[in-house]
């Protein structure tokens, strides 16, 4: 089995997944608006308007309309069968170019583009920020004034209007005392009223000043942890870029680990790795452990029968799906020696001793073994001259005396003689 990628080789290769998941999506968007697709569409909507058409119909008119539902339904079939071969068609496309995607690329890492800078987060709740909304309150009734009555003067006082002013006086201050004590009451209500108002804002603004209290808690405690894991990760990286200065062992694989977890292969053949890097020569050991032949495609094509009203597949000839195969494991012999020589820029490695290898099991035993399919010993002198946008494959693996199976679709093992283990 594949050993785990390192922390560092599984940040870079998800982020490669992820890129090549959003390609694909963009690509897929395109295409998605191409002919079959629109067609299918189209198909799908008339198919629904003429079945709806046909219920409303005459005897005649019912007739005409399934036969043009029916033409519809097949044209929607014919146009998903078109979808399908063209998807089949981009799946073989990027199988026969292993080895070109990754001439489109320089596949050197720079290990600054892994340290971690860490923005804090934003309050996730900011209207907790705004303070609540003080109430408008009910202003108090204004208090009453006490008017006395006007005094009687002149021949009016003489005549007894003392007497009437008294009584006037008296009545004006019963009346005032009324308005008073209804002033009072009128006040009291206002303020146990303002009173409620001000209870409901300072029980709205405890609750809005704790949930502030907590959110600011609960971010603090996010962003503390991000920065503790930022500076962790970069504590590791600072630690890596360190020891391959030192051109340790173990730090030269971490960052082999990195590139091939950079490199991303179709998910219909898709690659792992094993590798150790050997500081006494210089020379990396890598196996390439590549899909079994049982999980390669095999369709040719797919086709519409319209008797069965049933979307069938044919098959590749043997001899084709052999070919494409023999041909797959080939180009990423090369491919892999290929990113490992040009990620390596300060030539740290010498040579490469890689093997494209298969895991499966001994019909015979019934027990699990490893199948060499290819074997390949090349030095960095030797190998980066090559001109591989412009090579056959199975010519440059025998200009490089690599041993190749006979019969890879087959998992006939190499053999060994004359290569360099």
């Amino acid at each position: 089995m594949a050993r785990r990628r390192g922390f560092f080789a599984e940040l870079q290769h998800q982020q490669r997944l992820a890129q090549q998941r959003q390609a694909k999506v963009q690509r897929e968007a395109i295409r998605a608006h191409n002919a079959a697709v629109r067609e299918a569409q189209r198909f799908a909507r008339e198919q629904q308007r003429t079945a709806a058409a046909a219920l409303r119909a005459s005897a005649a008119e019912r007739a005409e309309a399934e036969r043009a539902a029916k033409l519809a339904h097949i044209a929607a079939r014919e146009a998903e069968v078109e979808e399908k071969n063209a998807q089949l068609a981009v799946t073989y496309d990027e199988i026969d170019n292993l080895l070109n995607a990754t001439l489109e690329v320089d596949d050197w890492v720079d290990l600054e583009s892994l340290r971690k800078h860490v923005a804090d987060l934003a309050l996730d709740r900011p209207e907790l920020l705004t303070p609540t909304r003080t109430p408008t309150y009910h202003l108090p009734p204004d208090r009453p004034v006490f008017v006395p009555p006007t005094p009687p003067s002149g021949l009016s006082g003489t005549l007894g209007g003392n007497r009437r002013h008294a009584a006037q006086m008296e009545a004006a201050q019963q009346e005032y005392q009324g308005r008073v004590q209804h002033w009072q009451h009128a006040l009291t209500h206002t303020c146990a009223l303002n009173a409620v108002l001000r209870n409901r804002w300072r029980q709205q603004e405890a609750t809005r000043k704790a949930a502030l209290a907590d959110a600011q808690r609960r971010l603090e405690q996010t962003n503390s942890e991000r920065r503790r894991q930022a500076e962790e990760s970069n504590a590791r990286l600072d630690e890596l870029i360190t020891r391959l200065r030192q051109r340790q062992p173990a730090a030269m694989d971490e960052y082999v680990a990195i590139v091939l977890a950079n490199s991303i292969y179709p998910e219909t053949f898709e690659v792992s790795y094993e590798h150790s890097f050997s500081a006494g020569d210089h020379e990396l050991h890598i196996t390439v452990l590549a899909p079994p032949p049982d999980a390669f495609p095999t369709t040719k094509a797919f086709r519409y029968n319209k008797t069965n009203d049933e979307i069938t597949a044919t098959t590749l000839p043997a001899a084709e799906t052999k070919r494409r195969y023999a041909s797959a494991i080939a180009q990423t012999a090369l491919r892999t020696a290929h990113e490992v020589f040009e990620a390596d820029r300060e030539g740290i490695i010498d040579s490469i001793a890689l093997s494209v290898a298969v895991d499966t099991v001994d019909t015979a035993t019934g027990h699990n073994t490893r199948i060499d399919l290819i074997r390949l010993a090349t030095d960095r002198a030797d190998f980066l001259p090559l001109e591989l946008s412009r090579v056959e494959p199975p010519a440059t693996l025998a200009h490089l005396s690599a041993a190749v199976s006979k019969n890879p679709y087959g998992l006939v093992p190499v053999a060994t003689q004359g290569v360099r283990g």
